[in-house]
């Protein structure tokens, strides 16, 4: 899809009491989605009902999906830089990390952390996602901007108009690079209010999967299946490993002259991965040859 049709691409308010879709599906046949974002991102993982979503309504598109979520996280890569004292190493890590992703097609949703650090954090979330959207395009990848919305668990004093100053400056940047911006809303929370549940989770995936498919149907069966979500699971936990192995100090960092060596053995990780993902795909395809019989009837 040209960047000149993601123009006309109007902002997308859905809301858990009904949907609206863009015209035109935001992904295409054979993408590689990243996600990107902090721990509204990578907690996602946990529940992996966005894939199960986009898989069984387009199980034949055979559809990538990468979660390159870091807790804690902002638009400036703060959180990436592990133990670099300059704040640039972690933008320049989400682009190592996005680069191994490859993906055709990046989903930005940050905001949440900027908010909730108040004005100064706010005051630099606006160039600090233009510069990081901006970037992407630079590289050839498509871009969809997601607006930030209010966890109630959030005690910040004044945290509803941050909330709301970073939700109006994805939709200006979206504006100003020509990209699509999609909103969800959520209702349902952990118990601390610091992130949705797994319901909320699941509400989440289908106005997400509706927006990014044009698609207001529902995955049927694949939406529940165990199964799927076990194979999903376990994708995502290798792809995990393969770009945040849990001894990085000792493969790339301070003490890499200890085991650096074993850094070789990382890529051996991506046929795995590539291996889940052909069965994704078969277990997705299953489903919905299954549920044709049954909605025949």
């Amino acid at each position: 899809m040209s960047r000149l049709l993601f123009i006309a691409v109007a902002l997308l308010c859905i809301s858990g009491r009904g949907s609206a879709v863009a015209d035109q599906p935001l992904l295409q046949p054979g993408d590689t989605l990243a996600l990107v974002g902090g721990t509204f991102i990578e907690r996602m993982q946990a529940v992996p009902a966005l894939e199960a979503e986009l898989q069984g309504r387009r199980p034949d598109w055979k559809l990538r999906l990468r979660n390159l979520g870091w807790s804690g996280d902002d638009v400036h890569g703060f959180a990436r830089k592990v133990f670099e004292t300059d704040p640039e190493k972690g933008f320049e890590r989400l682009h190592r990390d996005l680069d191994l992703a490859a993906p055709s097609v990046v989903l930005i949703a940050y905001g949440f952390a900027e908010a909730s650090n108040g004005a100064a954090a706010v005051e630099r979330f606006e160039p600090g996602l233009h510069r990081l959207a901006k970037s992407m395009l630079d590289r050839q990848r498509r871009v969809i901007l997601m607006q930030p919305f209010a966890l109630p668990g959030i005690r910040t004093p004044g945290y509803a108009d941050w909330i709301a100053a970073c939700s109006a400056a994805v939709d200006r940047v979206g504006k100003q690079l020509g990209v699509p911006v999609v909103a969800v809303t959520c209702e349902q929370f952990t118990g601390d209010g610091l992130l949705p549940s797994p319901a909320g989770y699941r509400a989440i995936a289908r106005q997400l999967a509706g927006a990014l498919l044009a698609d207001a149907s529902r995955a049927g069966g694949a939406a529940t299946d165990e199964q799927l979500a076990s194979l999903i699971r376990s994708k995502d936990e290798l792809f995990f490993h393969r770009h945040r192995p849990q001894n990085e100090t000792y493969l790339f960092l301070f003490r890499k002259h200890e085991q650096g060596n074993n850094a070789v053995e990382l890529p051996q990780f991506d046929p795995l991965v590539d291996q889940l993902d052909q069965q994704i795909w078969q277990r997705a395809q299953q489903l919905t040859v299954s549920a044709a019989p049954a909605a025949a009837q």
